[in-house]
């Protein structure tokens, strides 16, 4: 398991702590709910844009069919990472909409909903921490990759 693995790890651990010792604090506050209903909606729009730029076939680094077909496979394999965040968002707005249902339902028996929902936010936050890095490092292996290209271009010209 590499560094990603342990942090996946680490924040589903933490979460459940969180989930378990303060899941009721949702609960209590309508515009913590509304607050982090805006944020989960802004960045699931902002994850579907990333995803939609970094899949764009156009996007493959420039070479022969293998080196296309290498990063194809790379960037697939963090579309699909991607895809799990997006997931867990929608799972965190899911819940915080229920909650807030729950809430204004007065529906008995129903507070289980708030550490599933406390949960997930904790998760999503956690797990969206490192997301700006991930796409810097996309972009800096595309710029590296890019200079690559030219330099061997430029390398073949002057032969």
């Amino acid at each position: 398991m590499g560094t990603r693995g342990y942090y996946v790890l680490a924040a589903l651990i933490f979460a459940l702590g969180v989930s378990y010792f303060g899941g009721d604090l949702l609960k209590a506050s309508h515009d913590a709910q509304d607050a982090l209903i805006n944020l989960f909606a802004i960045l699931a729009g902002v994850l579907v844009a990333v995803v939609s730029i970094v899949g764009d076939p156009s996007m493959l680094l420039p070479g022969n069919w293998r080196v296309g077909h290498e990063h194809a496979k790379d960037m697939q394999n963090r579309i699909a990472n991607f895809s799990h965040l997006f997931f867990v968002y929608i799972l965190a707005l899911l819940f915080l909409i229920v909650g807030m249902v729950v809430k204004d339902a007065q529906i008995p028996h129903a507070d289980f909903v708030y550490p599933v929902m406390t949960f997930f936010v904790v998760l999503g936050v956690l797990l969206s921490i490192p997301l700006p890095y991930s796409l810097m490092s996309i972009q800096k292996e595309r710029m590296r990759e890019e200079i690559k290209s030219r330099r061997s271009r430029n390398g073949e010209g002057a032969s």
